[in-house]
């Protein structure tokens, strides 16, 4: 028999020095895309270098929350971390999903007031660390100021930071 499939359930988001701020809708965590150079020759091809793009994020808040504004005001300061936490739920078995994002808020899109319709917030971040926790696991950790990549339990820039720090 196969395995059904994982359903996401709301996200709780947490705001660092302030606690629940709110219920996201949708919570677009960070794409972690490498950089390629291309080769040419008789036979071009991409190559792929552990170097990452820069990250962002996107969290739809679906209620109209003043203090999701509070980590749009830390943007000359240290940063804001928001943490989201939810679950996935698969046969019945409810699994934890928590990721933390560290860096600065660069769009608030604020909701458009329309009659009989759900209230939307949408904050986009300018990411510069971010972790994620699958059932307690950590399966992601990147801070790009300590030059810390790990992904899957691999350290990708241990010799990086090795040879320049």
């Amino acid at each position: 028999m196969g395995r059904s499939r994982q359903v996401f359930t709301d996200m709780n988001i947490l705001l660092d020095g302030i606690g629940n701020v709110g219920v996201s809708k949708t919570c677009e965590l960070p794409k972690i895309e490498y950089q390629t150079i291309e080769r040419d020759g008789a036979m071009a091809m991409e190559e792929v270098i552990p170097l990452i793009k820069a990250m962002s994020a996107k969290i739809v808040f679906n209620e109209f929350n003043p203090l999701a504004y509070t980590a749009a005001s830390n943007l000359f300061g240290t940063g804001t971390l928001i943490i989201c936490k939810g679950s996935t739920v698969q046969d019945g078995k409810a699994v934890p999903v928590m990721a933390t994002l560290g860096g600065n808020v660069k769009v608030i899109d604020n909701p458009f007031p329309e009659r009989g319709k759900e209230v939307e917030l949408t904050l986009e971040i300018a990411v510069s660390s971010y972790a994620l926790l699958i059932n307690n696991i950590p399966v992601v950790a990147i801070d790009i100021k300590n030059l810390v990549c790990v992904i899957g339990g691999v350290d990708l820039y241990a010799d990086l930071r090795n040879h320049i720090l």
